[in-house]
């Protein structure tokens, strides 16, 4: 977020000074209020800028082994742009490479589950897959690990072997 702001400032000072140059090359012939509507500007632009290369950003900053399953793309009416470019501040994606088996529960997979919003702290739940039945639960605090390698969750969720998240953990045998 500081970075962002620094970012944005700088940029605000870069298109004043362009202005200014410009000015300079035509025999201050630009009208007085043109330095501070290119500040402004320059700004605009640079915070629209942070905005959309947010998602790519972060993506390329995931470690290897982590395969995105859900996005979710922004639009607002107090910036009507984003109605016809909308852009990316939220998605999910999983720890593929991190995968935990039991030998005696193979259909059972556990792994992570991690929430990336633009402007809020990351979120990481682990989680477990159940690749026969095609479910998948969050881990809480009332999880149970049996003796025998199953697990008594909460709340099962009936995602189906089509899920993005139950695909990309159950894919591998």
């Amino acid at each position: 977020m500081y970075i962002d702001i620094i970012t944005i400032i700088s940029a605000g000072f870069a298109a004043a000074g362009v202005v200014m140059i410009l000015n300079r090359l035509t025999g201050k012939r630009l009208p007085r209020w043109a330095i501070p509507a290119g500040a402004g500007a320059g700004m605009i632009l640079m915070s629209l800028a942070n905005e959309y290369r947010w998602y790519p950003r972060t993506l390329n900053l995931l470690p290897a082994g982590f395969e995105v399953i859900s996005t979710a793309e922004h639009s607002a009416l107090y910036s009507p742009w984003t109605y016809i470019v909308p852009y990316v501040d939220r998605f999910a994606a999983v720890d593929v490479a991190g995968v935990q088996r039991n030998a005696e529960q193979p259909d059972l997979r556990l792994s992570r589950v991690i929430v990336f919003t633009r402007w809020a702290p990351v979120q990481v739940r682990p989680a477990v897959f159940d690749c026969a039945l095609g479910r998948s639960a969050l881990l809480d605090p009332a999880a149970v690990f049996n003796d025998d390698g199953s697990i008594r969750v909460t709340r099962w969720d009936q995602t189906g072997a089509d899920d993005p998240a139950t695909a990309a953990i159950c894919k591998e045998g």
